[in-house]
């Protein structure tokens, strides 16, 4: 058992379920049999920094008082034997995401949520995908290892996601950064076989309370979800940010920043755009399932919020010196480098002057005062 992170909680409680995949036993460089249909599918590095980041982030920065974190599992498959250092240095084993390991994490998982209705369950996974339409198989190390049923190592996420509703806990809230493209071979081949569920879905739902349950997709159905060399992927990296303002959103009467999932929903979906639009010839939009407002985290600082500066017209941004400052400070902070597209900047939440100058003449100087406040802004310096 990989339990990384356990302490005792009166009351409701968050238990977390974090899985990295990477390393695949039978896909081409491998360690194991190599199976066949692999239909392309090769060795990951993103996954197991993906979850590290995930679960970093839930240990040194998730704040839910009415729900503190209770547990952290994590099971992580790469190419070296999977460690991960805790916060205060301390390094544990962790167990490698193979099917048997996972559908046990996933029944403790479950046992932690079924003590109260008023806990959180957060299930995080990484790693690759394969889809039928709306059903998604999420491939654990051992993929592959039975080459007449290959799928038997993989998990049937949206069974699972069904058979989750008998758990008593009645907030739950899942990450599912993986490629969701059809398989030919794979699940038309295997009967529409789409993995285990673990968790068989039953007619028996929502006896007394319904669930919150929303789904967070790093792409759409047909679609593929995009990694990084040795770091985190691009919807985990969006996720986070979105984690820590972006995604935000702020009660006057309590003066709290609060992370609800309509309002993640809303800073991960802008956040992984622009990330997208920086990388050429890639297209990753998120999708959500199950869309239920709850709150899942209150930042205990103010928040960071992604903000984008340009011109209009667009071909102003060509020539155009882009700088901001803030009452708070008498310093201009200027564009520092030459881009003939709009400026992206992380800025704290107050009031800021944004000036738009052009030393060539062909449009004149320009100076507008925006606020700044969560989830993003959007400054437009229309220019004559």
């Amino acid at each position: 058992m990989s339990l990384i992170f356990e302490q005792t909680i009166q009351g409701p409680e968050t238990h977390a379920l974090v899985i990295g995949v990477g390393h695949y036993a039978h896909l081409p460089g491998g360690n194991g049999p190599e199976f066949s249909d692999h239909e392309g599918l090769e060795q990951l590095t993103s996954p197991p920094e993906s979850a590290r980041a995930f679960a970093n982030w839930l240990l040194k920065t998730y704040h839910n008082p009415d729900k503190p974190l209770a547990t952290l599992e994590m099971l992580i498959s790469s190419e070296d034997e999977a460690a991960f250092e805790l916060p205060d240095g301390e390094e544990k084993p962790v167990e490698a995401a193979k099917f048997d390991q996972v559908e046990s994490a996933i029944n403790r998982w479950f046992d932690r949520g079924d003590r109260d209705p008023d806990s959180l369950l957060i299930f995080y996974f990484c790693g690759h995908g394969v889809s039928r339409g709306y059903a998604t198989a999420l491939l654990m190390e051992d993929f592959g290892k039975n080459h007449r049923n290959p799928l038997k190592h993989a998990l049937s996420f949206r069974d699972l996601y069904d058979g989750m509703d008998i758990c008593k806990a009645r907030q739950q809230c899942y990450f599912i950064d993986a490629c969701r493209k059809a398989s030919p071979k794979l699940i038309t081949r295997y009967n529409n076989y789409t993995g285990d569920p673990v968790l068989p879905g039953s007619a028996y739902l929502a006896a007394e309370r319904t669930r919150s349950g929303p789904i967070f997709y790093a792409t759409v159905p047909g679609s593929n979800a995009y990694g990084r060399i040795n770091k985190p992927s691009m919807f985990t990296e969006s996720l986070l940010k979105a984690l820590g303002g972006a995604g935000s959103n702020d009660l006057e009467e309590e003066g709290i920043f609060r992370v609800d999932t309509n309002t993640l929903n809303q800073g991960l979906d802008h956040l992984l755009r622009q990330t997208v639009s920086n990388s050429a010839g890639m297209g990753q939009v998120i999708s959500v399932d199950e869309l239920v407002n709850f709150t899942l985290h209150y930042l205990r600082d103010d928040p960071v919020i992604p903000v984008t500066i340009g011109c209009k017209p667009k071909q102003a941004n060509e020539n155009a010196l882009l700088s901001y400052s803030s009452p708070q400070s008498t310093e201009v902070t200027p564009r520092l480098y030459e881009d003939k597209s709009d400026w992206h900047v992380d800025l704290e939440i107050g009031d800021y002057h944004f000036y738009a100058e052009f030393p060539s003449g062909e449009f004149n100087k320009l100076e507008k005062e925006r606020s700044v406040r969560p989830p993003f802004r959007k400054v437009v310096l229309e220019v004559e």
